[in-house]
């Protein structure tokens, strides 16, 4: 799980974001943009996995986050944004794939904040969100699915791998 679910998924969803970001559009997070399929399956996520903690079944909360996050995943492979890049035509559509996953990131920092504070908070900050949007801590359950809420123009930033490989820290 460490490496399938941490490493590949969440810490690599997020580093790729910021080597986006900073490659296509300099750094700064592109006009707000609403993808429906992923704002929904945000809120079905939140619903869920809510429901599984407020009855004490961690593993079933953070599973069903972590499948949103494999989602989110599946999206930017779907959308190729690498490609898109390739052709100015396409400038509006690819600036909507960064947004929509720096968006997923912004949610998915606020659901698994509880249980990995320290690496939400260094997300929350490459996100560019304490600036924006306020502390993580402070960050509502009930208004994660509210989609757009990081605004355009926040600076997006690298940070350091969340989840280094396992065969590297040996």
């Amino acid at each position: 799980r460490y490496t399938s679910e941490l490493a590949n998924d969440f810490g690599n969803l997020a580093s790729r974001l910021a080597a986006m970001v900073a490659k296509y559009c300099d750094g700064v997070l592109p006009a707000v943009k609403h993808d429906p399929e992923l704002q929904s399956f945000l809120h079905a996520t939140v619903e869920k996995a809510d429901t599984a903690i407020c009855d004490l079944d961690f593993q079933s909360g953070i599973v069903t986050i972590m499948e949103f996050c494999k989602r989110v995943n599946g999206y930017v492979t779907e959308e190729e944004p690498w490609i898109l890049a390739k052709d100015p035509e396409n400038k509006e559509h690819l600036e909507a794939v960064l947004y929509n996953t720096a968006e997923s990131l912004r949610a998915l920092a606020v659901l698994l904040n509880p249980v990995m504070p320290a690496t939400c908070e260094i997300l929350w900050q490459s996100l560019g969100a304490n600036e924006s949007i306020g502390k993580l801590a402070d960050q509502e359950i009930g208004s994660v699915s509210t989609w757009g809420q990081l605004p355009a123009g926040s600076v997006i930033t690298k940070s350091a791998v969340f989840f280094p490989r396992l065969d590297v820290i040996a």
